[in-house]
């Protein structure tokens, strides 16, 4: 049984160094948007007693990372033991995307076929080019490098758990 969205933790960034006195800190952050860590927002910052929710005060960006500050955490040493915590959110809290587009979570553990039926194993991680993902899919000691291209797949199905690809020449073998 595939876990709900209510139910999945999804990392979306990393608490980085504390910048300046007043409790800012740098974020490095995943996706294409800032605008989950924009002020009034919560995020939950996992430390090694478990998750401990933050209310964004301010966020200002900086060439591909953020300066936040969460609410009462105003002096650098409210912050410093949040250095190199990942930040999460519930997936139900992320944007819906366009049909045919998934988020990675939604994709890792799903079962890959071939055309032919046969099981090829299961969707371990996810490798992200400038071209396209490529999904390292395992089954024991063989893997299987599939291009995530619509020359390649032909259905995903994460409410199934499956994923079942082309009969595309050279795609499985050389």
């Amino acid at each position: 049984m595939r876990a709900r969205a209510e139910d999945t933790w999804v990392r979306i960034g990393r608490v980085g160094k504390p910048f300046g006195l007043k409790g800012e800190v740098v974020i490095h952050y995943s996706g294409e948007s800032p605008d989950r860590f924009r002020p009034g927002r919560t995020v939950q910052v996992v430390t090694r007693e478990g998750r401990v929710p933050a209310r964004i005060a301010t966020m200002r960006p900086l060439p591909g990372k953020l300066v936040v500050s969460f609410e009462d955490r105003a002096d650098i040493e409210r912050v410093r033991p949040w250095v190199n915590c990942p930040l999460e959110i519930q997936a139900s809290e992320l944007p819906a995307l366009e049909e045919g587009s998934f988020y990675h979570f939604q994709l890792l553990g799903l079962e890959v076929f071939a055309a032919d039926g046969r099981r090829l194993g299961v969707i371990e991680e996810i490798l992200t080019t400038a071209g396209n993902d490529i999904y390292v899919v395992r089954d024991g000691t063989r893997e299987f490098l599939v291009p995530a291209i619509r020359d390649a797949i032909a259905s995903i199905d994460p409410e199934a758990g499956r994923v079942v690809l082309k009969d595309l020449k050279g795609l499985l073998e050389p």
